[in-house]
C-alpha cells in the first residue's frame, strides 16, 4: 500500500505488461458466464408466455408498489478517515398504473396526470461506523443500541402507526398475528447458545430483555445479527447493507400486511404489483430470515386463494445489475420475444463457475430466478415466489415453471411498464430509485459536512451555496 500522498511510477504498470506469467495465466481462463454456444440448451428452458397460467390476472392490476434503498458509508472527517458514519435511505414508491397510461394518451404527455399517478414515501437514518461510541459503550453495543432505535422508531410510512420493528414482530408470526417475541439462539453479549439456558432460547420482546446468564441487555435488532460483521476498525459498509435490504423488505411486507388486514383489501391486493429491487434473497448473517419471508408470503398466497384470488399477491424482485443481468446481455437473442427463460440450478451453476451439483440459492432466496425477455425485446432478470409449500431452490418442484403462478401476470404487467430512461428498465423501479438514491458527490460532501457538525468536529469538507437556499450547508 503507498503512503498517503506517494504516486506510482508513470510507467509502473509495464512490468506486468510484459510478465509472461500474466499472460499465461490468462491463457488459462475463460468467461464463465460466456454465450452457450449449443442453441438448443438456452431454446429448451425457454417458455412462451401463452403457455403459462393465469392469462387474465395481469388485466385487474392497476397499482405497483416498488420499494427500493440506497446505503452510504462515508468518513465523518478527512483528518481522521477510520472514523465513519452510515446512513441508510429507503423509499417505497406508489404507482397508479390506469393513471400513468392515460397520461401518455394523445400527443403530448399531460404532467398533471403524470403527476397524480406517482407517490412516494421515505424515511432516512444513520448507524455509527467505527471510531464513533456512545459513552461509555463499546462501538458493537453502540451499533446494536442505535440499530435497534432505527427499528423502534421508524415508520415505513408516515400514514401507518407500523414501525420496522412491528415488522420484524409480524415477520416472526403470520399475516394475522404477529409474534410478540423473537428467540435469539445465542447472546450478543456473553455468547452462551439456547441449549446452555434453564429456559433455553432467549426470548425478546419489542422492548428488549437481559440475557439470564450475563444480565447484559439484549435488543430486538439483535435478531439481524449485523454486530456479527461489525468492525471496530475498517468499513462496516456489509453491515450497513444487511440493514438497508432488510428495511426494504419489511417495508414492501409492512403494505402488504396492511392491505391483507383491511376488511376490503383482499380486492387491493389482487389489483397491486409490488416491486423490490433487487433479487427476492438476503445473504450473510440475515439469510436465515429468508425462510420467515418464504413462509409469510406463502400465507399471504394461501389467504389470497382462499378469497378467490389463486395469483396474488404479485411479488416480484427486479435487479439493475450484476451477473445474471449482464449474462442475460449477452443471451438475449437466443431467447423469443415474450418468452420467460426458466434458469435450471445446472444451468445457473454452469454459468457462475460453480460445481455441477452445487446447491445454489438454498440458503438465502425466497424466490426463483427468471430471465424474461419483453413483447418490445429488452430483458428482465426477476426473481418470482413459488406457490405455498414449495422452496425455489433444491427441490424438483422448486424447478418446475408451474410452481410459480404468479410468473405469467407479473410478466404481462411488467410489459406495459417499460422505459428507455435505462437499459432495461421499468418505470416503478425507476421512479423508486429515483426517491431512494443517494448521490456520490456532492451528496457524500454533505454528509460528510453534516456528520461533523453534529458531532463538533471541525468542519473540512466545503458546501457551496449558490442561489437563494438559507438552509443550505456553508462552510
Amino acid at each position: 500500500m503507498p503512503y498517503p500522498m506517494e504516486r506510482a511510477s508513470r510507467l509502473g504498470h509495464v512490468p506486468v505488461v510484459n510478465s509472461q506469467a500474466v499472460r499465461d495465466a490468462f491463457s488459462r481462463w475463460q468467461v464463465a458466464q460466456a454465450a452457450p454456444s449449443d442453441l438448443g440448451l438456452v431454446e429448451s428452458l425457454c417458455h412462451p408466455l401463452e403457455t403459462l397460467p393465469n392469462a387474465q390476472a395481469s388485466d385487474d392490476v392497476r397499482f405497483a408498489i416498488t420499494v427500493d434503498g440506497s446505503d452510504t458509508e462515508v468518513e465523518a472527517t478527512r483528518e481522521h478517515p477510520t472514523v465513519k458514519v452510515g446512513y441508510v435511505r429507503v423509499a417505497a414508491s406508489f404507482v397508479d398504473l390506469s393513471k400513468l397510461h392515460a397520461s401518455g394518451v394523445g400527443e403530448f404527455v399531460d404532467p398533471a396526470l403524470l403527476r397524480e399517478a406517482h407517490k412516494h414515501a421515505a424515511f432516512d437514518g444513520a448507524l455509527p461506523g467505527s471510531g464513533l461510541v456512545m459513552p461509555g459503550f463499546t462501538g458493537v453495543d453502540t451499533w446494536r443500541q442505535e440499530l435497534d432505535r432505527l427499528l423502534a422508531g421508524t415508520k415505513f410510512d408516515d400514514e401507518s402507526p407500523l414501525t420496522l420493528a412491528d415488522m420484524l414482530l409480524a415477520l416472526h408470526g403470520t399475516p394475522d398475528a404477529s409474534a410478540t417475541t423473537i428467540s435469539l439462539r445465542r447472546c450478543p453479549t456473553c455468547g452462551v447458545k439456547d441449549a446452555e439456558l434453564p429456559g433455553g432460547a432467549i426470548t425478546v420482546p419489542k422492548a428488549g430483555t437481559t440475557c439470564p446468564a450475563c444480565q447484559a441487555p439484549v435488543f430486538l435488532g439483535d435478531a439481524l445479527r449485523t454486530h456479527e460483521e461489525y468492525l471496530p476498525e475498517g468499513s462496516n459498509q456489509s453491515a450497513l447493507t444487511r440493514v438497508m435490504l432488510v428495511a426494504e423488505r419489511l417495508t414492501s411486507l409492512g403494505y402488504m400486511q396492511v392491505l391483507h388486514r383491511d376488511p376490503h383489501g383482499a380486492d387491493a391486493m389482487r389489483r397491486t404489483l409490488f416491486i423490490t429491487d433487487g433479487p427476492l434473497a438476503l445473504h450473510g448473517v440475515v439469510a436465515p430470515l429468508k425462510r420467515r419471508f418464504q413462509d409469510y408470503l406463502g400465507d399471504l398466497t394461501a389467504a389470497a386463494a382462499a378469497s378467490g384470488s389463486p395469483a396474488a399477491p404479485l411479488v416480484v424482485g427486479v435487479e439493475k445489475s450484476g451477473r445474471f443481468v449482464e449474462h442475460s446481455e449477452l443471451i438475449k437473442t437466443m431467447i423469443p420475444e415474450g418468452s420467460v427463460m426458466a434458469l435450471s440450478s445446472e444451468y445457473i451453476n454452469r454459468i457462475t463457475g460453480r460445481p455441477a451439483d452445487h446447491q445454489y440459492g438454498v440458503d438465502e432466496f425466497y424466490g426463483r430466478r427468471f430471465i424474461y425477455r419483453t413483447r418490445a425485446g429488452s430483458t428482465l432478470v426477476i426473481t418470482v415466489p413459488p406457490r405455498p409449500g414449495i422452496t425455489p431452490y433444491g427441490t424438483a418442484a422448486g424447478e418446475d415453471i408451474a410452481s410459480y403462478p404468479t410468473l405469467r401476470p407479473i410478466c404481462e404487467v411488467l410489459d406495459r411498464v417499460q422505459t428507455r430512461l435505462y437499459p432495461n428498465a421499468v418505470i416503478p423501479v425507476a421512479l423508486a430509485h429515483s426517491a431512494a438514491s443517494l448521490p456520490l458527490g456532492v451528496g457524500q460532501s454533505v454528509l460528510r459536512a453534516m456528520g461533523q457538525d453534529l458531532l463538533g468536529l471541525r468542519r473540512t469538507t466545503q458546501i457551496v451555496q449558490r442561489g437563494p437556499f438559507p438552509g443550505a450547508l456553508s462552510r
